[in-house]
């Protein structure tokens, strides 16, 4: 898309590695890289900032920008010593550096359940640390932001399955994957709902089983976490979004130095306040292109014009 959006304009661009998705941009003597969306106008201090989410939580902070509760811990020991202080449920538990909603457990209600999903969030044989937050329940939106303004927002709405009163939870989840609009990655709008531990800690959570048929029109929620990555579905809201989650996002993007970025936000509809969870600064574009649901955003074009003015 980034490409396309180059050639359109003119402008001279070289491909250096398809299979690294890496771009040389001449214009006069001038010449920059571009690898995938990650663009030359964000420093490598903001990148390393928006890639640990300890970090820009500090940042966000410093600036007063509205952000859960975190502590980070290193081991599991620590983490159980942070709960027991902090008793803070419902929390979220999610490694401090990673993307695309891997290993991220939304809205643990107890201990035992705490327990369950540190086992998780830890497990590999590469030691990282790991964030325990404080879960603000509310719509779920990623907002693209270029320059000082913002390109789009999607709403993300978690991976679930609607009821026909004739089919089982598990049969749904298949023929979702099979739905010709979900592919492997990202090069279709919707990506495939994976069975794990994290779709079984949800179904356990509203007592139900895979092979229990919901009524017609039933929503089954299969996570909590909405990447699009996890099966979550997305619809541009750009239009139509409080402004005070753009405005939030563009403060977050502004405090961490971040030129183009993609800013998760949670927006808590009965306070009125919205939060930032954390900025990507590598975010999928192709969502806003190609919605499930809602009006397709030519965010390609506004980066390029961003990057030749």
């Amino acid at each position: 898309m980034v490409l396309a959006a180059i050639q359109a304009r003119g402008i001279k661009v070289r491909v250096v590695s398809r299979r690294f998705n890496l771009l040389q941009v001449q214009r006069g003597d001038d010449a920059w890289l571009i690898k995938g969306t990650s663009f030359p106008v964000n420093s490598q201090p903001a990148c390393l900032v928006a890639n640990n989410k300890f970090l820009t939580k500090k940042m966000f902070r410093f600036y007063d920008i509205l952000t859960p509760r975190s502590w980070l811990a290193r081991t599991p020991q620590e983490a159980l010593r942070v709960m027991t202080r902090q008793q803070m449920f419902p929390c979220v538990l999610k490694p401090a550096r990673g993307a695309h909603g891997k290993k991220v457990y939304v809205n643990i209600e107890s201990e035992a359940e705490f327990r369950e999903m540190l086992v998780h969030v830890f497990a590999g044989k590469r030691r990282q640390d790991i964030l325990i937050e404080e879960y603000v329940a509310g719509k779920d939106y990623r907002v693209l932001v270029v320059g000082s303004g913002v390109a789009a927002v999607m709403e993300r709405i978690p991976a679930h399955v609607v009821g026909n009163g004739r089919d089982t939870i598990r049969a749904l989840i298949a023929a979702f994957n099979n739905s010709p609009l979900v592919g492997k990655k990202y090069e279709k709008p919707l990506c495939k709902i994976q069975i794990n531990s994290e779709v079984k800690r949800n179904l356990k959570k509203q007592s139900r089983l895979f092979g229990d048929i919901p009524a017609d029109g039933d929503w089954v929620y299969l996570r909590q976490n909405a990447n699009i990555s996890t099966g979550g579905t997305g619809r541009d809201v750009t239009d139509n979004v409080d402004q005070a989650v753009k405005q939030v996002a563009v403060a977050a993007a502004k405090a961490v130095g971040m030129q183009i970025t993609g800013v998760d936000v949670i927006f808590d509809e009965v306070h009125k306040k919205a939060y930032v969870l954390e900025l990507n600064d590598c975010p999928g574009i192709d969502i806003h292109h190609y919605p499930v649901m809602g009006q397709g955003r030519d965010v390609a074009g506004e980066i390029v014009d961003f990057l030749l003015g």
